[in-house]
């Protein structure tokens, strides 16, 4: 063997465990760059994407953004995507970055296959539950001229006026709720669609449709003078906000609930330790007065607990509406 090789030889090993030791300081080092940017976290303003238009669920939003901004020392901007049914703000939210510094309010029950026709953003997939922020139901209502007071009454009133009742939909949630409660209590109604809330109560107040079901937060002033009247409510419990209304439970409809969530979602691949100060911080947020407070008069009761609970939640939301669906043959609109 030639001095050149030897000298060459003898090199080899030195050389890789260079390259070895050189490969393991960069890959520590790289870990240790992110175990501190987790650590660090958040060292600049977060985001808050709202996926509707602004004066409705973000009104709720801004509350929370402007607490939250205080347990994490850093400011928390609202921002609205509307559009899509949910889709465009979600699906933003799913292709950001996933450093902890953009979230989506949402409930996610909504955006299931048995209500929106080709569907193909699975939410369960492309987000991260973060924390659960409050749960509630809608509630059916009637108009304040109608001669009924509770279910009973409008049970009996509808049954004696077979083809004579309209009733309102503004989404696909609210058609296939109302489908259902047909079904289980076994009278006729035929469907009305309008674009909003605004339109639904002015239909119901001058008796244009003789029930509705929505979210109350909307109805709550004028169920309050009379002009429309709450006889049930779809939750699990009844609504902080009408008390004095029963549940479907216990006006006699059993196994049927008008539910809904929202809470907070990162994008998928959020490491867990970031989500966990988040969930730590919402969960700090949720303990304030003001926003039970908040949550409350919205006709919901607050939630909060570990990251996953909101996911499960949405799972159990989904699979209610696709059971739904196939007991009556419902197809997405």
């Amino acid at each position: 063997m030639s001095d050149k090789q030897i000298r060459r030889s003898s090199a080899s090993p030195r050389r890789r465990w260079l390259a070895r030791t050189g490969a393991a300081f960069l890959a520590l080092a790289g870990l240790s760059a992110s175990a501190w940017a987790q650590a660090d976290f958040p060292n600049k303003p977060l985001r808050l994407v709202v996926p509707f238009a602004a004066g409705g669920s973000d009104v709720m939003a801004r509350a929370f953004a402007e607490k939250l901004g205080e347990v994490l020392k850093q400011p928390v901007i609202v921002e609205n995507k509307p559009g899509g049914a949910a889709i465009i703000g979600s699906s933003y939210v799913a292709q950001a970055p996933a450093d902890g510094y953009t979230m989506l309010w949402l409930g996610g029950g909504s955006l299931t296959p048995v209500l929106i026709k080709d569907l193909k953003f699975d939410i369960l997939k492309s987000l991260k539950s973060v924390v659960s922020i409050a749960r509630g139901g809608m509630t059916l209502m009637v108009p304040g001229s109608m001669p009924v007071h509770n279910f009973a009454e409008f049970l009996a009133y509808a049954k004696a006026n077979p083809g004579k009742l309209n009733y309102s939909h503004t989404a696909g949630s609210i058609l296939l709720s109302t489908e259902m409660l047909k079904s289980k209590a076994g009278f006729e109604a035929v469907a009305i669609p309008y674009k909003g809330s605004t339109q639904v109560a002015a239909a119901l107040m001058a008796n244009e449709i003789q029930m509705g079901i929505d979210v109350p937060v909307f109805y709550l002033g004028m169920i309050k003078t009379g002009k429309i009247r709450a006889i049930a409510h779809g939750s699990q419990e009844r609504s902080p906000s009408l008390p004095d209304v029963p549940t479907l439970a216990e006006v006699g409809v059993k196994d049927l609930v008008f539910a809904f969530s929202y809470g907070i979602w990162a994008p998928a691949g959020t490491p867990d330790a970031i989500v966990e100060k988040l969930n730590a911080a919402y969960n700090e947020v949720l303990k304030d007065p003001s926003i039970r407070e908040r949550l409350a008069q919205a006709g919901v009761v607050p939630v909060g607990g570990g990251a996953g609970v909101h996911a499960k939640a949405v799972k159990a939301e989904q699979d209610m509406w696709a059971s739904a669906a196939k007991q009556i043959g419902y197809e997405p609109q």
